[in-house]
Formats: C-alpha cells, structure tokens, sequence
C-alpha cells in the first residue's frame, strides 16, 4: 500500500513538473538570449536605427546611451506625431528622456544586458570600490518607466537627474513641479496642423528625495515616469501625475509581474529550436523588437518604432508609413510565428486614410476605390506631400516645381493600396477570423474598385498602362533627370503590380464568399484573374528571364531582365503568385533567377544578395520558397546577420527600421513550414542533416503546427485546427501510410503524396509514419 502511494506521489510530483516545464520552456529558452553591451552606444543620437539597450511596452519605449557617469535614457512613444503637412515638415517625434549624471562613475567599466525574455534592461558600472547597478523596464500595458537603482559598493554616489523634453521644430515646451513630482511637455499645436499632439513626462523617486541625491552604500532609490499623450487621454497632464504619484512599491512588484506575465504569454506562442545560437539570438531578438513597439492598435509603428533618440524628419523620412513596402514587411514573420495580436495595430492608419484616398483615385485618375501615395501617418495624416513653397522644394529637391503629382508623392506607381492589402490577406488566410475580415474587408472592396475601373481590357487580356515599376520623383536626378520623362510615358504591365493584383484578386474572392459577401461582383473578380497580363518574360538562347516591366519608356524598361526585390515582393515573397504547386514550371524559373544572383553584372537592376536596403526581409525568403539550395541561402544569410547585427539585436538595413523585424523569424519559418499555396509543408526548406523542432508556427487554415526532425526523418505532426476547415499536408514520409490520430484516439490511415482529411474546430490531431 505504501509502495503504491509512494508511486502516485512520484506520478503527482513528475506530472505537476511537466505541466510546469511545458508552461514555461518558451519564456526559459528564449532567456539564453540577450543584447549584451561592454560599452556605450556608438550611434546616439540617430535619426535611425540606435545600438544602445531598449525596452518598451508597445507603446512607451526607452533608449539608453551615454557613459556610465553620464546617462541619457530617450522616451519615445509611437503615438507623438507632428502632423504638418508638406514634406519633411512634420512626422513622428522625440518626447525627451532623463539624463542620469554620477560623476563617481567616471572611468567606470561598462557592462549592459537587455534580457528579451521579460524586457528589461540592466546595466553594471564597477570602480575601485564602486559598484552601481541600473535596472529598467516599461511595464505592459501601463504607460510608466520604472527605473531602479542600487549602490553595492563601499562609496556613496552623487545622483543627479534631469528630466527633459525636446525643443525645436516649431513645438511647445512648458514644466512645472506639483509637490514631488516634477513633469515636462512637448506640444505640436498650431493652427496649420491636421491635429495637434501633447506629452507630459511625470517624475519622482522613491528611496530618495528630489532630483538630486546621494546613494549610501546599500541603499537603493527608484525612478518612476509617466507618458501620457493626449491620444491616451484628454486628461493626459494630469493623469500622468496621478500615475507617477500613486506607483508605490507595492505597485511596482505588481507592475513586473505583469510585465513578466505578458512576455511569458507571449513567448509561450511559439518555438523554434534549430541548433544554432546565433540564427535563434537574432530570430527571437525580432520578435522582441517588434513586441516592443507594436501593441498601440491606434498607432503602429513607424520606421523607427518607438526607438527615437531625435525628431523624425527629412533624413528619416518622418519615420511615416511608407506603403510600398516598409509598412507592410514588420509583420510578415509574425503571422507564421503565431503572435497575432502584435500584427493587430498594422491596418488602422490604412484604414483611416481610405477617405482622402478615394478623393485622390477621383481627383487624379478620374476612378473610383482608392489610391495611395508612397508615405502615409495615423488619423489620416499625409506624410508624403511635396514641400508647399518653391523655396523648400529647391532646398530639398533642387526643383522649384510644387504640383509634381498634384502635390503628393504617388511616385508614379499604382500599387501602394494593393500591396497594402497583402498583410490583411496574409492574416485572413492564417486565422478566418471572421470579425477580422469585416473589419478590413471595406478597404480591400475599394482596392477592388479602383482596379476594376484602372484595368484595361485589351485583346483579351487585363492590362496596366501608366503604372512605374518603383518609386520615380524629383530625387532623381533633380532639374534635368529623367524622372519628369517617366512621368509622361511610364511603364505598362509592371511585374510588382501584375503579381499584387493576382495575390489581391485570389484573396478578395476567397474573402467574398467567406462573409457571403458581394456574390454580384466575384463574376467581374473571377474574369480579371483568369485573364490578367501574366508576369513578363522574354527568352534569349534558350534562357528565360524576368522583366521589370512589358514595355513603356519608364524607369522599368530600363531596368536589365532577372528577378530583383520588386519581383521577388511580388511574385515569390511575402505573395502567392507562384509556388510549386501552383505553377511549377514557372516556379522553376524563378529558381534559377536565383541561382544567378551574385554571378553576373547587375548594373542597372536592384541586387539581390547582399543589397543593403530591402534584401533581408524578402530575398532569404523566396530563395526558400523555389527550391534553392538551402546551404547556401543559410550560409550568406548567417554573413548577412554577423555584418550587420547591432548588440541591441537590431540587424542594420539601408531603407528602414523595424521592417527587419521579420528578417530572421520570416526566414528560418519559411525552412520550417509552409502553407501558402493551401498546402502544409513541414521542413520544406530545411537544412540537410540538421535536427530541428518547432512548436505552434501557424499555417495558412488557421491551423497550428509542431513538428521535428531528427537525422533528416521527420518524428511527427502535430495540428490543432482552430476553424475546423479542410488540411492538405504534403507527406514527408513520400508516399508511406500514416496513421492520424484525432484528440488521443486513432481515426484513420492515409497514403499518398499528398494527405487530405477533414478537421473539427479546436481539434488536436497527431500524424506519424506508420
């Protein structure tokens, strides 16, 4: 009797502990990486990208740099634009931050870590007898930073704080004290603005009185700021002072098991596990990028996120929405990763620009649905309009000319919408989530109407006229370039277009018939996909290749024929035109497109490898997607992240910020999983002899999907069908039966190459060779 209670408590214990390990491994495993730092900042401030430690709540983000005895910690918050119109007049800005002097700290060794697994930052500056610790974090859903500081060595420390707010560019500045705590503001208000923006920045310590202290050996003092804008709240002075004043310690400890909670969460969505650290550092320092400045469903982030160490202006362009691609390409590998609700902020600032885009498709091309210029803000605001006086369009264009496309830089191209509407497809297509899809589906109706009206039926085929295969504008080349020239001609049926239009066409009717919406318009839908222009081509000594564009005297039939990243955007990655199922043979062209980069002259045609300004977030991906040679695609890509890599986990990019990223975690799940041509493919692109696992990476389907695979057999399968819509998975046991087992019990046996059943909502469902 006893043996036997001796063994079900053995069986409690052990089970208790597997419950606790499959709770936690995520959030564990994801805590060996980190950004490590043995010395200041190199490059803040920046108008760009910075290399100091950061952490934000999605909202609210912080940046430090500076020496250990003098410290700048910038506060940044996704939602403080200046919305002025006429670029680079106004844009996303720079609130202030907090300066921390200790001139004790002179000389000191400097050490930093920012630990992904729970976004904190802590940093340790020794000297003879000194020892001072700095820890900070921006707890979740609470606009605060809490920064705590401890003196562990034998001498006392002289703390002095500065709380600041930026000047300059035409904003408002005030500040004040309301007993211990002491507030600053930035204002963008004038009448010349679409709307104005107001922060106020409340702080105190705790442990210590006033703004400068001395820190006892042994003692500890705490540092709490409040943000608030008037975004949040109408209140915002006054509710970050209350904020700040009622965050006691008891708050704080409660505020950090949030935070730790919700990165617990959120790490627990997914997993991958591939043998190497430095492909799993930078896939997983990514997601932390993005999880940091993405969760305001109002404001996504710009370019830079909420990492500004300086206002956003000309240099930066606004740190805007750019549509044609830098808007789009954050989320990418987020859908794959399961961490949905961050993609949940990409849509609102496309949406709330439907009503000016409609004015433009009428105003300009006389159409109906929508058309977008190249860079757009929250609320409607246009951040790519043209400097409004001729003095500023010489200063900044050498042009004097201020109607260049009626004022707005379109640039030319058509496409913005179109591809705009590629996220929302990419996530329909991953979830069926039918709230989701009526809430964007009246956007994506008007893209539809726009091309049905722009679209030119010609000799049975869908054509585009005047549609620039990329940006094209007075920086070009200013007074005598070639830009005003392709403005007037223009290229027909570029490749971009033509491979957005077919995802889009493909998308919208699936989405139509999902709501039961519009059945009188898929017949128009149907006919516009069956017979679009196809991608162009053209053939010399056996050998195909890709055009940037048909034909036209634009920039695009100017471009040499091969596969550049407009192309690969369109036609490969993050799109669905074409795939092995879908069209092999022209899947096999693609391939060796691929196989020629870095092998020829690519003089006049954008590089693939190695192109320091979009290649990370598509190129890697679609060599994935065709069938290269995945030891090589790993190999450059692996050089492509130890060139470019930031200590903070930031992978440095010509054109833009956060769009990378996806970089890493959009890469390593397109070797692990596929589904974007309705079929599941597990390790579909995996290294050859490498053992590798992944858990709940999300499939088109709305399915979740766990495999692993050890000396290049994949163990097993695991699905869990969210929406009970119909599997097809690709069996990587060739055509060997499989046993499926449904909720723990086995439901049948299938064989084939290509494994069909039906599944139920919330199902869980196990494949393995039998």
């Amino acid at each position: 009797m006893k043996r036997t209670q001796f063994f079900y408590l053995i069986l409690i214990v052990f089970t208790i502990s597997a419950c606790m390990r499959s709770e936690i491994t995520n959030q564990v495993y994801v805590a060996r990486y980190k950004g490590v730092f043995t010395q200041p900042a190199q490059h803040i401030p920046t108008k760009t990208v910075p290399d100091g430690p950061f952490s934000g709540n999605g909202d609210l983000g912080i940046v430090i740099g500076g020496r250990a005895d003098s410290q700048t910690i910038y506060i940044s918050k996704v939602d403080f634009w200046k919305a002025k119109r006429g670029y680079p007049e106004g844009g996303v800005c720079l609130p202030g931050g907090l300066n921390i002097s200790v001139p004790e700290l002179k000389d000191a060794s400097f050490y930093a870590e920012q630990l992904i697994a729970n976004g904190t930052i802590k940093e340790v500056f020794k000297k003879d007898g000194i020892d001072f610790h700095l820890n900070a974090f921006v707890p979740s859903g609470n606009n605060i930073v809490i920064i705590e500081m401890s003196n562990k060595g034998r001498k006392e420390l002289s703390i002095n704080l500065d709380l600041w707010a930026k000047t300059g560019l035409e904003s408002r500045n005030s500040s004040g004290q309301v007993g211990e705590i002491y507030w600053v503001s930035r204002s963008f208000d004038s009448p010349d603005l679409d709307w104005p923006t107001h922060i106020v920045m409340a702080m105190k310590t705790t442990g210590a009185e006033g703004k400068n202290f001395s820190l006892k050996p042994g003692s500890k003092a705490c540092v709490i700021i409040s943000a608030y804008t008037n975004h949040d709240t109408p209140d915002y002075k006054a509710t970050a002072i209350s904020n700040t004043s009622h965050t006691t310690q008891k708050r704080i400890r409660e505020l950090r098991k949030i935070n730790n909670d919700w990165w617990k969460n959120f790490w627990a969505e997914s997993l991958v596990e591939i043998g190497d650290t430095t492909m799993e550092k930078y896939y997983y320092g990514g997601q932390y990028i993005l999880a940091c400045c993405s969760r305001n469903i109002n404001f996504p982030p710009g370019l830079w996120g909420n990492t500004l160490t300086m206002d956003a202006t000309f240099d930066a362009w606004e740190g805007d929405y750019h549509t044609n691609y830098n808007h789009q390409a954050p989320w990418w590998g987020a859908f794959s990763s399961n961490h949905i609700a961050i993609a949940e902020p990409y849509d609102q600032p496309v949406l709330d620009y439907m009503e000016a885009a409609k004015k433009h498709a009428k105003e300009f091309l006389n159409c109906n649905g929508v058309y977008y210029p190249v860079g757009i803000g929250p609320k409607g605001f246009c951040s790519s309009m043209y400097p409004l006086t001729k003095e500023k369009m010489i200063k900044y264009y050498n042009v004097s000319d201020t109607n260049i496309e009626g004022g707005y830089m379109f640039c030319g191209m058509k496409s913005n919408a179109v591809f705009l509407a590629n996220n929302m497809l990419m996530r329909f297509y991953s979830t069926y989530d039918s709230v989701y899809v009526k809430k964007v589906y009246p956007f994506l109706k008007e893209v539809a109407n726009f091309w049905d009206d722009y679209l030119k039926f010609d000799n049975g085929r869908y054509v585009i006229y005047k549609d620039n295969f990329q940006e094209n504008g007075p920086w070009l080349g200013g007074p005598g370039g070639y830009w005003r020239q392709d403005f007037k001609n223009l290229d027909f049926n570029p490749t971009s277009s033509l491979g957005y239009l077919k995802m889009f066409y493909k998308g919208i009717i699936e989405m139509s018939r999902f709501l039961n919406y519009d059945h009188e318009k898929t017949e128009k839908w149907n006919h516009i996909l069956t017979n679009l222009s196809p991608v162009p081509t053209e053939e010399k000594e056996g050998i195909i290749r890709i055009k940037a564009c048909e034909g036209g005297n634009g920039q695009g039939d100017r471009i040499k024929p091969g596969l550049g990243l407009r192309q690969v955007f369109s036609i490969i990655f993050p799109t669905d035109y074409s795939g092995f199922y879908i069209d092999s043979s022209f899947a096999t062209i693609l391939r060796k497109e691929i196989e020629r980069w870095g092998h020829e002259d690519r003089t006049g045609m954008e590089p693939a490898w190695g192109d320091v300004t979009a290649d990370l977030v598509a190129s890697y991906q679609a060599a994935n997607r065709v069938g290269f040679d995945p030891n090589i695609t790993y190999r450059i890509f692996t050089e492509r992240i130890k060139k470019a890599a930031l200590p903070n986990l930031w992978i440095a990019h010509g054109g833009g910020g956060v769009e990378t990223c996806s970089a890493v975690p959009s890469f390593v799940n397109e070797m692990l999983l596929q589904s974007y041509e309705g079929v599941i493919r597990v390790f579909p692109a995996w290294l050859p002899d490498r053992d590798a696992k992944f858990k709940t990476l999300r499939a088109y389907g709305a399915f979740l999907v766990s495999s692993e695979i050890k000396n290049n057999r994949v163990e097993y399968i695991k699905i869990w069908s969210e929406k009970g819509r119909t599997c097809i998975l690709e069996n990587p046991w060739g055509k060997s039966n499989v046993s499926v087992e449904r909720n723990g019990e086995k439901a049948l046996i299938l064989s084939g190459k290509l494994l069909k059943f039906e599944t139920r909502i919330n199902e869980s469902i196990t494949i393995r060779p039998i």
